[in-house]
């Protein structure tokens, strides 16, 4: 059987070293191998914190250049353009097209990084619903990494019933695949009872990879350690996380710090991802909370 020639960049953008895929090496070609080799390095550039917008268009651009550019580096393109807000509705306007415009695409590719990416700004837009439709149609139905985001998002909106439908989909096409483990592991942390220890062994195989103990790694291990009540292990991992590179303005190196109560990290949270859900979670809480303690107020 022939190799992957994706199979390295591919681990390492999954496995979360997103650092460490952002500097693989890259020469364009016409080679359809190329573009997607190039599509996974302008991700990890995206997804460095903060992101480099400029590295992943550059990367993207000689794909751009021709008249009948792939859909799959537009949406890239486009996502980038979103993140460094440049006419952000315009962007979201943009990709619904790219949407619509892929579906039946012969690349499964193509069409299924065009559906992750339209459906990740989705999200950013607080258009889930948009996005939940937009996973489940076309070729978005059968590919790991489009359900992957799905249970993500399910999870987030408190439908672990959904999310389990979806796991039991994707398990039955690819069982022994990194998303399907992931997605284990993310409902083991939102269940817990036994599937906890099931999502702390996911990310300690991560966490015992060469280039596994970054950033978001860290973090995910802390927060399976914490709900397993070992919070001194889990106060170390975020630490370490905190002293990798962008990991002192990783949202959830600070989420899981603040929830540990770890001193400035609430305030961190706040100033460096905002737009995080439990930085939003928070603001609001603590806006409620001076709006009723504002009712009792004691004059002079």
């Amino acid at each position: 059987m022939e190799a992957d020639p994706l199979y390295h960049v591919k681990q390492l953008f999954y496995q979360a070293a997103i650092q460490e895929a952002a500097s693989q090496s890259h020469t364009p070609s016409d080679d359809v191998s190329s573009l997607h080799r190039a599509l996974y390095i302008a991700r990890s550039h995206l997804s460095l914190t903060p992101p480099s917008t400029s590295s992943a268009q550059s990367i993207l651009s000689p794909f751009l250049s021709s008249d009948s550019a792939p859909l799959s580096a537009k949406a890239v393109d486009a996502f980038a353009s979103y993140l460094a807000d440049e006419e952000k509705e315009a962007k979201v306007d943009e990709l619904r097209d790219l949407v619509l415009e892929v579906e039946g695409n012969e690349d499964e590719i193509e069409e299924s990084t065009v559906r992750v990416i339209a459906s990740s700004v989705f999200i950013l837009q607080g258009e889930n619903e948009e996005a939940v439709t937009t996973l489940n149609e076309g070729r978005g139905k059968e590919d790991l990494e489009c359900l992957a985001l799905l249970v993500q998002l399910l999870l987030s909106l408190d439908r672990r019933d959904l999310a389990q439908t979806t796991y039991n989909v994707a398990k039955k096409i690819g069982n022994d695949s990194i998303f399907v483990q992931a997605i284990e592991a993310w409902i083991g942390l939102k269940t817990g009872s036994r599937p906890l220890h099931q999502s702390y062994y996911f990310y300690e195989e991560l966490y015992q990879l060469p280039s596994g103990r970054t950033p978001p790694v860290l973090a995910s291990h802390a927060a399976a350690h914490l709900l397993l009540g070992h919070v001194d292990e889990a106060k170390a991992d975020i630490v370490e996380a905190a002293q990798r590179d962008g990991g002192d303005k990783e949202g959830d190196v600070l989420a899981v710090g603040t929830t540990l109560g770890i001193e400035g990290y609430a305030e961190q949270l706040a100033s460096n991802a905002p737009q995080h859900p439990f930085a939003i979670d928070l603001a609001e809480k603590s806006r409620l909370f001076d709006e009723a303690a504002s009712k009792f107020a004691i004059t002079a």
